[in-house]
C-alpha cells in the first residue's frame, strides 16, 4: 500500500503545501511564538473536540438508522478508530477502515457503511458552507478567497470552483441516487455490464448495498436531522480553534469578538475544506497552509499564524490517535490489517457480535 499511486500522490501534495507553508513561515519567529504561547487553553479546547466527536456519533446513528439501531456507545470506538486511521493513512483511507471496522463489530455491509460516510462528508461540507454564508454577512469572504488563490499560486476563481463544483455535483448525485434508487440501480447495472464478466456479480452487489446505505436521504425529516446535527459538530470543533487562538493572543489582532469569531469560523472552514486536496495522513500540509493563510489575511503575523496552525493540527491529531491505539490494543486488531482488508475484502480479522438495541459492549 505504501508504494501505491495514492500514497505517492498524497505525499506529493503534502510536500507541495508544506513548501507553501514554510515559504510564509519564519521558523525562528515561529519558534518564539510557540515558546510564548499560553497552553492552558488547550485542555478545554480538547474537551470541545471530544464533544464534536460525540455529536458525530449521534449524527451517524441517524444516518445508519435504515440499516438498524446502533447505540452511540457502540459507534464511539468505531468513530475514533476511523478518524485516527485518517490521521495515519493517506488520502482519507481511514474512511474505508471505519466502514470495515463497523462491519467487524456490527455485521453491517461495508459498502452500505461507506455510503453513510459519504453522507457525512456531504453534510459536513453543507454545514461549513452554511457557516461561511452566515459569516459573510460581516466578514469579506470573497477577498479572503482572492488572497488564498494568490498564496496558492492559483486563480482565486479556479480555486473556489475547484473546491465547490465537484462537491455540489457529488451532493446532487448522492441525493438523486437516494431519492430515485430504482432508476439509479438500473443505470448502475448498465455500467456494471461494461465490466469483465468475472467482476460483474461482485460489482453489482457492492453497488446495490451502497444504495441501501443512502437510505437516510429518502426521508426529508431525517435529512433535516442530519443537517441539524452537523452544525453543532462544527461549532464544537470551531470552539477548539477559538481556544487555541486565545493561547497565541490572536484576539489582540481584532477590533471585536464578532470579527474574531468570524475569522475563526472561516479558518475552520478553509482548513477543513482544504482537506479535500488528496494528501498524506491527517491532511498534513493543506491543513497548515489554509489555516495559516486565512489568519494572515486577517492581519495575524506569519509567525503566530504558522505556530497556531501547527499546534491546532497537533491538538486535532494526537489525542484521537492515542485513543485509537487504546481501542486497537483492546480489540487486538491491526490497523494495517484493517487497512488492507478494507480495500480488498479479504481480511482475516475476527467478527464481533452484532450490537443489540441496548448497546451492550464497548
Amino acid at each position: 500500500m505504501l508504494k501505491s499511486r495514492r500514497f505517492l500522490v498524497g505525499l506529493s501534495m503534502t510536500a507541495l503545501f508544506i513548501g507553501f507553508f514554510l515559504y510564509r513561515a519564519d521558523v525562528a519567529d515561529m519558534g518564539r511564538a510557540l515558546a510564548d504561547a499560553n497552553y492552558v487553553y488547550i485542555l478545554p479546547g480538547l474537551l470541545c473536540y471530544v464533544m464534536a466527536l460525540v455529536w458525530r456519533c449521534f449524527r451517524w446513528q441517524v444516518i445508519l438508522r435504515p440499516l438498524g439501531h446502533f447505540s452511540v456507545r457502540r459507534l464511539w470506538p468505531v468513530m475514533v478508530v476511523g478518524y485516527a486511521a485518517n490521521n495515519i493513512l493517506p488520502v482519507r483511507l481511514g474512511e474505508l477502515v471505519r466502514a470495515y471496522y463497523l462491519e467487524v463489530r456490527e455485521g453491517t455491509s461495508k459498502s452500505s457503511a461507506v455510503a453513510t460516510i459519504v453522507i457525512e462528508r456531504v453534510f459536513d461540507g453543507l454545514a461549513l458552507l452554511f457557516l461561511v454564508g452566515v459569516v459573510s454577512l460581516f466578514v469579506p469572504v470573497m477577498d479572503l478567497f482572492r488572497d488564498l488563490g494568490e498564496q496558492a499560486r492559483v486563480n482565486w476563481l479556479v480555486l473556489v470552483l475547484g473546491l465547490s463544483v465537484p462537491f455540489f455535483l457529488i451532493t446532487a448525485l448522492i441525493i438523486g441516487m437516494a431519492v430515485w434508487p430504482n432508476p439509479s440501480e438500473r443505470a448502475l447495472k448498465r455500467g456494471v455490464g461494461l465490466l469483465p464478466s468475472w467482476a460483474r456479480g461482485t460489482a453489482a452487489g457492492l453497488l446495490s448495498r451502497f444504495l441501501v446505505g443512502l437510505g437516510a436521504l429518502r426521508s426529508p425529516r431525517r435529512m433535516a436531522a442530519i443537517f441539524l446535527f452537523s452544525v453543532p459538530i462544527w461549532l464544537s470543533e470551531g470552539a477548539l480553534y477559538y481556544l487555541v487562538a486565545l493561547s497565541f493572543g490572536i484576539e489582540d489582532t481584532f477590533d471585536s469578538a464578532a470579527l474574531l469569531t468570524g475569522a475563526i469560523i472561516l479558518t475552520t472552514a478553509a482548513s477543513n475544506l482544504g482537506l479535500s486536496v488528496p494528501a498524506s495522513g491527517g491532511g498534513v500540509g493543506p491543513f497548515e497552509f489554509f489555516a495559516q493563510a486565512t489568519l494572515i489575511f486577517f492581519g495575524v503575523t506569519s509567525a503566530v499564524a504558522s505556530a497556531y496552525a501547527v499546534v491546532l493540527h497537533a491538538a486535532l491529531l494526537v489525542p484521537v490517535t492515542i485513543l485509537r491505539l487504546v481501542y486497537i490494543w483492546i480489540s487486538r486488531l491491526s490497523l494495517m490489517g484493517m487497512a488492507r482488508a478494507s480495500q480488498d475484502g479479504r481480511g482475516t480479522q475476527p467478527k464481533a457480535k452484532p450490537s443489540t438495541a441496548n448497546g451492550d459492549g464497548v
